[in-house]
């Protein structure tokens, strides 16, 4: 492991440890991980200007920051019905012809439902160009006719079952797509956009300046979380779409910042 890749998992166990106990401590930390108090210090330091932790004499306390990233699976389950209807939303956006990018995640995959869904309709949003690095929504839109699907290469996160790393970075670069569908696991009109795994950032990063237009699905529970790895600044989105439970407060901190937030329509189907 290269010293970036060894920094950065040390400060991510320490945001674990972190969510396990609430305070941690700079001598246990430098004795855990084999590295000096200074080294740590400047770990919390890090993490304390990202938004992640408190420091305080010794150690460090939890702060606003989001929980690690859930597997799939979790994810689907938790707002399943503002998911639902964000997607709906969101196909709204989708226009025949689009070259379309769909990030992994629990509701992009609704979105990819839903486009399966609607395929076989008279005013389907039909032909369209998906790339992916998800392989729940190549699974999704593999067999549907009129679309043509692009399915990036890279390592395998079992996690979320994406596909991610320089290969995944690469396979973009030939290409320039419409409009970027990407969920996140934080959103602060400040510090931008974030997630949890560092390449999964970079590969994020690399969508958005490949589209046109950046689209972000994100239920209001992702709204004032920072995680570890930013993604980019909210300046580089041009549309929120999110739930009826997002603060009146953040909506009007990214209307100020250009971003237009659409809100979803509760409905009745999960």
């Amino acid at each position: 492991m290269n010293q970036l890749n060894h920094r950065d998992g040390r400060r991510e166990e320490i945001l674990r440890a972190l969510e396990m106990q609430q305070r941690v401590h700079v001598s246990r930390l430098a004795q855990r991980f084999g590295v000096s108090p200074v080294t740590i210090r400047g770990d919390l330091r890090v993490l304390e200007q990202a938004g992640l932790v408190q420091r305080q004499h010794g150690g460090a306390t939890t702060t606003r920051g989001a929980p690690s990233g859930l597997p799939l699976d979790e994810k689907r389950s938790q707002y399943r019905e503002r998911k639902h209807s964000i997607a709906a939303r969101a196909m709204q956006l989708v226009r025949p012809g689009d070259k379309l990018i769909l990030d992994a995640g629990s509701t992009t995959l609704q979105l990819a439902i839903l486009l399966a869904r609607t395929a076989a309709l008279p005013d389907a949003p039909l032909p369209l160009s998906v790339f992916t690095n998800s392989l729940p929504i190549a699974n999704e839109l593999g067999s549907v006719q009129d679309i043509e699907l692009l399915l990036s290469g890279g390592t395998l996160r079992k996690a979320s079952q994406s596909l991610q790393g320089p290969q995944a970075e690469a396979g973009l670069e030939d290409y320039v797509f419409d409009k970027l569908f990407l969920g996140v696991d934080g959103c602060d009109p400040a510090f931008g956009l974030s997630t949890h795994d560092e390449a999964e950032a970079r590969l994020n990063a690399r969508m958005a300046a490949q589209a046109r237009q950046v689209i972000v699905l994100a239920d209001s529970s992702k709204f004032g979380r920072i995680c570890l790895h930013r993604i980019c600044d909210v300046n580089r989105v041009d549309i929120v779409v999110s739930d009826a439970a997002l603060p009146s407060d953040m909506r009007e901190a990214l209307s100020q910042r250009g971003v237009e937030v659409l809100i979803a329509e509760a409905t009745d189907n999960a």
